[in-house]
């Protein structure tokens, strides 16, 4: 065995413990409720596309089929949506996947046929399917070399062949016109899927980060985009899904990754400021960024600029070296940094809250006001973080291996929705597992998922719903 080899294999044994740590990061509780900025009506995301609902509840029908994120631009009328639709053409392919991605996806593809072509069989060349490009790979090379591969294949295997497409993901601005939803300008196009929409201060516009869906790195790219349509432009890569703006609007600060080429390899993460508009709103990414923090990185790191200058995020703190045994115990916490102020991290949450939080705080929203912290996981956990005392209202308990998502959202300050655990009536099997419901800020709560159809709530809420 080589040296290379064995190497490489020891770090892998070294690094096994570390898959708890990956596996305490990891994970993304996405949103599929969002209310406008005016709280008057809230995008519902489902798997038919994008409905709208009401304070009271009432929803429309799909107003917009495969769309899956959405963002409000500040008029509570309009929308920066993300949708998908499939591509079998490698014209298609290729124009998502813009000139250098489709250059370096055309060469590891001809490299498979080249391969083919000298006497290799397609088993033994099947490991380069494996990574993100496999689909695009092969729609490239039924259009080249249809006619030559077809007889080199069983009628099973050309059959897969004949029948693969991709996944192409659209970024579009969209408006309400009455009780439609009108389709407007497309911002951008990618192949993987947009894990993010972060819309700048003036609402001109809007972050981005989407999967690269090729090669055997997992991580995200940033880029962005004007509202008015003129282009996306790339900030980074290597990138964590939750970016925010500066409170100026000329700034993103997120997160990148500093290390490790897979993802089963061991990675340091940086938190990143840097200016990406003029003075004037135009878009002028600078090559200069601003190093503020570091640690092992996580894909599921959010970050959220504060209007008094605070960056928060949530990072676990690990310290090495650490025994196996203690592996999978590291909790996550919130931090703030000011960097005009202070060079230090401040834990937000007091070390004997910690109980009542999930192990990931990855999925965390301020409230308008700024004030209060939302917290929600898998498990069904809600929960509210008092930013100035430190102070937990623990909303809904966690309930472990339960698979219910809380997705907390704010309305309004002081009230959010979230998916709540029904209680069973006198022991009787209750309806449902959960309802969406709103709170306000004495804690009364109105169901507002009452008369949707169970398979929405089953998809909204997760858990033993589904």
């Amino acid at each position: 065995m080589k040296t290379e080899n064995v190497s490489r294999s020891f770090s892998r044994i070294a690094l096994a413990p570390l898959a708890l740590v990956f596996l305490l990061l990891a994970g993304c509780l996405e949103k599929t409720l969002v209310w406008s900025p005016d709280g008057q009506r809230a995008a519902v995301l489902v798997k038919d596309g994008l409905r709208l609902c009401d304070a009271e509840g009432k929803l429309t029908p799909v107003l917009a089929p495969d769309v899956y994120r959405a963002a409000w631009l500040g008029d509570s009328q309009q929308l920066v949506v993300a949708r998908k639709h499939v591509a079998a053409t490698w014209v298609e392919v290729a124009k998502a996947a813009g000139p250098d991605r489709a250059a370096a996806l055309i060469a590891q593809a001809e490299a498979v046929w080249q391969k083919v072509q000298t006497g290799a069989s397609w088993d033994s060349v099947h490991s380069f399917f494996h990574d993100n490009g496999a689909a695009v790979m092969r729609i490239y090379l039924r259009e080249r070399y249809g006619s030559a591969i077809r007889p080199t294949l069983s009628a099973e295997g050309w059959a897969q062949f004949e029948k693969q497409n991709a996944e192409v993901h659209e970024l579009l601005m969209a408006r309400l016109d009455g009780d439609k939803l009108v389709m407007g300008t497309q911002l951008s196009e990618t192949l993987g899927e947009i894990k993010e929409i972060r819309l700048a201060p003036s609402g001109q516009t809007v972050a981005f980060t989407y999967e690269t869906k090729t090669g055997k790195d997992d991580l995200l790219r940033l880029q962005l985009a004007r509202v008015n349509g003129s282009g996306a432009t790339p900030v980074a890569e290597r990138v964590a899904m939750f970016p925010d703006w500066t409170t100026d609007g000329r700034a993103l600060v997120y997160v990148q990754a500093t290390g490790g080429e897979t993802k089963d390899d061991l990675r340091l993460g940086t938190l990143v400021r840097r200016e990406v508009l003029d003075a004037s709103g135009k878009i002028a990414v600078q090559d200069e960024v601003k190093y503020l923090a570091g640690w092992i990185f996580s894909a599921s790191a959010r970050v959220r600029c504060l209007r008094d200058g605070r960056i928060l995020f949530n990072a676990a703190e690990i310290s090495l070296p650490i025994a196996a045994a203690d592996y999978g115990e590291q909790r996550e916490q919130l931090f703030a940094l000011d960097p005009a102020r202070q060079a230090t991290l401040v834990r937000m949450i007091p070390r004997k809250r910690e109980e009542n939080l999930p192990q990931s705080l990855a999925f965390y929203e301020p409230s308008p006001d700024e004030r209060q912290v939302l917290l929600g996981w898998f498990d069904g956990t809600v929960a509210l973080l008092t930013l100035a005392t430190g102070e937990v209202d623990e909303v809904q308990k966690g309930v472990k291996d339960d698979g219910l998502q809380g997705q907390p959202v704010w309305r309004t300050n002081g009230e959010f929705s979230y998916t709540r655990r029904s209680k069973a009536p006198d022991g009787q099997k209750p309806v449902r597992d959960a309802e969406v419901v709103l709170r306000r800020a004495d804690k009364s709560e109105t169901v507002l998922s009452t008369s949707w159809p169970d398979e929405l709530v089953r998809h909204l809420v997760g858990g033993k719903n589904k």
